[in-house]
C-alpha cells in the first residue's frame, strides 16, 4: 500500500478508531488475520487508502498499543499513517473519538479550515466497508458544505459517518456514557444519508464465532484460546 497521491486536492481526513481491548479474544483483535497477508486493522487501512479523495489517515490506538504498532510498523510507515494514542481507552469508544477529534482540531492548517472539511470516522473492527462505499462519501462531501454524512441501513443510522469541523465542539461536549449517539440521532433526519449494502455498516467482528464465520477463506491460521 502506498500513500494516496491526491493529498493536495482532498478535504477529507479519515479517523479509524481501533483502541479497544477486545477482551473476548484475549489478544489484539486488530491483528487477527484477514485475507492473505493482512490483519483486520491493516485491511481497514487499505480500504481507506484505496479510496481517492481521502487525504490523510489517522488511527486511534489504546489497548495493545506497543504490540499493534510493532506488528503494523511497515503498514503505518509505508502508508504515512499518523497514530493517535488514547490513554483513556478503558473508558469506552467515545474517548477514542474525542482523542481523535481533539488531535485534528489542534492541527492549525488553513487548507482544512473551510466549512466543507470532513472527518470520516470508521471503526477498526469493521472490515466490510469497501472503497465503493467510501467513494459515495467522497462524492457526497463535494456537494455538501454543512450537513454531516451518515451511512444508513434502511432507515437506521450505521457506520461510517462524516463530521464537519463545526461539529467538533458539540460532540466533545457530550457525555461519555451516551457517546456520539445523541448527536447522530439528532442529525440523522436531515443528514445526507449514504446507503450501505449487505448490513456492512452494522456488522463487526466481536466474537470468535463471528470472526471465523466472516473472515476470508485466504486468511492465515489462528488458534483461539481454550
Amino acid at each position: 500500500m502506498n500513500p494516496p497521491s491526491h493529498l493536495d486536492n482532498s478535504n477529507i481526513d479519515a479517523l479509524i478508531l481501533a483502541a479497544g481491548e477486545a477482551r473476548r479474544f484475549g489478544r489484539p483483535k486488530q491483528l487477527l488475520p484477514w485475507g492473505a497477508d493482512e490483519t483486520i486493522l491493516s485491511h481497514v487501512i487499505r480500504q481507506v487508502q484505496s479510496t481517492p479523495g481521502i487525504a490523510r489517515t489517522f488511527v486511534v490506538l489504546g489497548a495493545w498499543f506497543e504490540e499493534i504498532c510493532a506488528a503494523l510498523a511497515g503498514t503505518l510507515q509505508n502508508c504515512n499513517i499518523e497514530v493517535i494514542r488514547n490513554p483513556d481507552w478503558q473508558e469506552g469508544m467515545f474517548t477514542s473519538l474525542s482523542a481523535g477529534l481533539k488531535h485534528l482540531r489542534r492541527k492549525d492548517e488553513p487548507a482544512k479550515a473551510s466549512e466543507n472539511y470532513g472527518i470520516l470516522v470508521l471503526l477498526g473492527d469493521m472490515p466490510f466497508i469497501t472503497p465503493a462505499t467510501l467513494d459515495l462519501f467522497v462524492g457526497a462531501q463535494k456537494a455538501e458544505s454543512m450537513r454531516p454524512l451518515i451511512a444508513c441501513e434502511g432507515e437506521r443510522p450505521a457506520h461510517p459517518y462524516l463530521l464537519r469541523r463545526q461539529h467538533i465542539g458539540e460532540i466533545l461536549s457530550l457525555s461519555g456514557e451516551s457517546g456520539i449517539r445523541p448527536f447522530i440521532q439528532k442529525e440523522f433526519p436531515e443528514a445526507r444519508k449514504i446507503p450501505v449494502d449487505h448490513a456492512a455498516g452494522r456488522r463487526d467482528v466481536d466474537t470468535w464465532e463471528s470472526y471465523f464465520k466472516q473472515r476470508p477463506e485466504s486468511s492465515g491460521p489462528v488458534i483461539p484460546p481454550p
